[in-house]
Order: C-alpha cells, then sequence, then structure tokens
C-alpha cells in the first residue's frame, strides 16, 4: 500500500510565535506535560540562545531534560535520546532547531513506544515488517529554526538503521501534534546557515519531485527567513511522501563515512540551471557558528 493512501498531505498544525519559550510553556500546559526532553544539537547548549531557551522553560516550572547530541540521523543517536527519555522520566519529545534535530526527535518518540527493533518495522502502514505501535508514542512539539528543518516536520522519520543504510518509516503517528515558527528562534541562526539551510531544503524538494516554481519561496534572502520557512511546512507533505533516492544516499553517506550531508546532496543533483545558485550557497557554515543540528 502506498503513503498517499494514508494522506501524508496533511499538514501539522502550525502557528507563529515572536518567542519560543512562552510558547512551548503553553504547548505544555495545555496538555499537563511536566517533563520535556528537548532534543537539538549542540546549538542547544553551547550558545547563549539555545542555554537561554533551556533556562526560560525551566523558569517556568518545566523539568527540561536537553538532549543536544542530535548530530546525526543514525540509530546510535537515536538509541541514546530514548534511553536518556526513559531515565529522566520524560512525558513529551520537544524537537528544536535543525533538520537533523527534526529527524532524531521523531524517531526517538517513536522508538520508545516499540517493542521491535527499528530496522524490522515496517516502512508504511500495511508494508511487510512489524506493525508500528502507535499507542504508546509521547507528544511531540516540532520548532524548526531552518528551511531544512520545516521540510523534516511531518509524518516520516529517515533514520540510517545498524547496517548504515538510511530508510524511512512513515506513520500518522508520527506527524507532531504541532509546529511552532518563533521568530526569536529563527533569527538567532546565523544568515549564512540560514542560507545553506535553504538549499539543502531546495534539492531535497527537487529530487522528491517538487516542480520548480513551488521551489522558488526556499530560495529567498535569509532576511526574508519565514518566507522559506513557510515554503518548506508546505512542501514537507510532497517530500515525505516520496522516495527520494538522492536523500536516502545522502544519508546514507553521511552516517556511514562522516560526510556532510548538504555536500553530498549537491553533489548528487542533477543538473539542472536553477541549481547552479543553489550550490553556490552551499559552503560550508561560518567557522564561529554551528551547523545546522
Amino acid at each position: 500500500m502506498t503513503a498517499c493512501g494514508y494522506l501524508w498531505g496533511v499538514p501539522a498544525p502550525t502557528r507563529l510565535a515572536p518567542v519560543a519559550v512562552p510558547a512551548v510553556v503553553e504547548w505544555c500546559r495545555s496538555r499537563r506535560l511536566r517533563r520535556p526532553m528537548l532534543v537539538g544539537g549542540r546549538s542547544l547548549t553551547a550558545t547563549p540562545h539555545g542555554l537561554g531557551i533551556v533556562h526560560g522553560l525551566e523558569a517556568e516550572g518545566l523539568a527540561v531534560w536537553a538532549f543536544d547530541r542530535a548530530a546525526s540521523p543514525s540509530l546510535v543517536a537515536v538509541a541514546d535520546a530514548v534511553a536518556g527519555y526513559s531515565f529522566e522520566n520524560c512525558d513529551c519529545v520537544i524537537a528544536i532547531g535543525g533538520g537533523v534535530a527534526m529527524e532524531v526527535a521523531r524517531a526517538a518518540a517513536l522508538m520508545t513506544a516499540q517493542r521491535s527493533p527499528y530496522r524490522e518495522l515496517a516502512a508504511e502502514p500495511g508494508a511487510e515488517g512489524k506493525p508500528v505501535d502507535a499507542s504508546g508514542i509521547p507528544a511531540l512539539l516540532a520548532v524548526p529554526a531552518t528551511p531544512a528543518a520545516a521540510l523534516a516536520v511531518g509524518a516520516a522519520a529517515w533514520i540510517a538503521d545498524d547496517a548504515g543504510i538510511a530508510r524511512p518509516i512513515r506513520h500518522p503517528a508520527l506527524r507532531p501534534g504541532e509546529a511552532i515558527l518563533a521568530a526569536d528562534l529563527i533569527a538567532a541562526v546565523p544568515s549564512a546557515v540560514g542560507e545553506r539551510s535553504a538549499a539543502l531544503a531546495a534539492l531535497i524538494a527537487a529530487d522528491a519531485g517538487v516542480p520548480d516554481p513551488e521551489l522558488a519561496g526556499l530560495l529567498a534572502d535569509a532576511a526574508a527567513a519565514a518566507d522559506p520557512m513557510r515554503a518548506a511546512l508546505g512542501l514537507a507533505a510532497a517530500v515525505e511522501g516520496a522516495g527520494g533516492p538522492r536523500r536516502r544516499i545522502a544519508l546514507t553517506a553521511a552516517v556511514a563515512s562522516g560526510a556532510d550531508f548538504a555536500a553530498t546532496m549537491a553533489a548528487l543533483a542533477a543538473p539542472a540551471s536553477w541549481l547552479d545558485g543553489v550550490r553556490a550557497r552551499l559552503g560550508p557554515p561560518p567557522g564561529d557558528a554551528p551547523p545546522p543540528d
């Protein structure tokens, strides 16, 4: 049975917020959740803004567990997050930051409720393999900070398994209960990182078969950060419903050899005139700023 049969096009409810902390606190309190696990990369605890979010949530009475080791979309990172979630007795998962954080958070939420290993789970409802147990998957909130992260908000998780092969698992229960676009979080991302993330999102969307006219918003200037973020959220369903062969290869290469995911995607991109500008923007992130998580 194909993913189209499960309406992957239904978007996660999304709202705009000027500041991340009050919006996250409101989401937790409305669901009576008190022990969130924040999933992000090193920017979550290595930058003043990231630490400010963690301390701000704690000041509001939330018992926050900050998992800042979402460095690659691999089962090693997912297993580490699941162990922390259980040990700290968390009651929800909040993905905050870049695209890898979204993937790891969604897979970690999934695996907290499974008895079968990731590699044995069915790729989607009705496919071969052990069915996903959706009954115990914790509440999930997505707070994306880059276009690539917004593109990763949906009902599919792409994780490299223990054989180093990236594979998706698609299930309606993996869709976050809500996505929040926080202006202060987006503004804190360095311009070069934001542009690089927008280019990466455009490459992934193109590989999934999204037509060129729909990609224009992803390549908007970093000054108009909200535009590529909204465009990425709008394209997410089309991307998660497609196979994305280059995405699979690039994720596998990044996890297995430590290569850069964005650079690998650029190298694998089919020649097209509109990609010239995208490739030019896929330079390394500035040395004084963490790469997108």
